[in-house]
């Protein structure tokens, strides 16, 4: 099977199912922008497929309605995505479900701060360049659409800070691991794989103590895996964390309240 980007956080794979769809083209470009999409409904990962099996179009990637991501398409290949053949050769895909429909289609802010998250990524870790007004787009940029929708059109400002601020993160993490997360702070000696970490084994303890592992998953201290995001995020909302703010990432404030040893 073929494996998803090297993203820290998790990725569902669905390359394989869209591939059966035969709407890929296996042919490698360089990518030199991301355009963002709406799905034009509140579709799950899986819907999106569905639909795709019935419409023939693709797109390399999908946030779905909590933010979680999925990928379709291996990034430096075609997707059938923005109506123009010079577009789909140069740009890496992404949409996100709605959270209203028409007339406003709007999109929750978990939704398309994960997607400018993972635009941030790809602009670091694949084409190499800053995200700007040159190079991160909505679908209208290359056909006739009001794709990615009004709401979307009027934060871009926002879409594009959100992005550049992941970028200048991703751009100075020199050693990321598929399917953990990155340091919750520069400096933090946070995330191990292979070895037994001090520091996520005295983590673990500490929400055990307050109760907030009922998530808690069997990497036994080895690795920062899915079940510990949710025990954290458990902790974090414990704290009066709210919304995106109880993601189940380790982030400076957080952290500094678990009073976790740096050792």
């Amino acid at each position: 099977m073929t494996a998803t980007i090297a993203y820290d956080r998790t990725v569902s794979n669905l390359i394989a199912e869209l591939n059966a769809t035969g709407h890929v083209t296996h042919e490698a470009y360089k990518k030199t922008s991301v355009t963002l999409h709406h799905n034009a409904g509140r579709f799950s990962h899986q819907g999106m497929v569905n639909l795709w099996k019935k419409r023939r179009a693709s797109a390399h990637f999908d946030v779905d309605a909590a933010g979680a991501v999925a990928q379709y398409v291996k990034v430096n290949e075609y997707a059938w995505a923005v109506g123009d053949t010079a577009g789909n050769q140069s740009t890496i895909s992404i949409e996100m479900a709605n959270a209203t429909l028409a007339p406003g289609w709007s999109v929750a802010d978990v939704t398309w701060k994960s997607a400018a998250r993972l635009a941030g990524w790809l602009f670091a870790k694949v084409i190499g360049k800053r995200p700007s007004r040159s190079n991160l787009f909505y679908h209208h940029h290359w056909s006739s659409t009001e794709c990615a929708g009004p709401h979307m059109e009027k934060i871009y400002d926002k879409v594009l800070a959100e992005t550049q601020e992941a970028y200048d993160h991703f751009k100075d993490s020199h050693h990321p691991v598929p399917g953990s997360h990155t340091e919750p702070f520069p400096g933090a000696s946070f995330f191990h794989t292979g070895r037994k970490s001090p520091i996520i084994a005295a983590m673990h303890h500490r929400l055990v103590t307050e109760g907030c592992n009922q998530y808690q998953s069997n990497a036994n201290a080895d690795v920062w895996g899915p079940g510990d995001v949710k025990s954290y995020a458990a902790w974090q909302r414990k704290l009066h964390f709210k919304g995106a703010d109880a993601n189940g990432i380790p982030g400076k404030a957080s952290w500094d309240k678990l009073h976790v040893p740096n050792v």
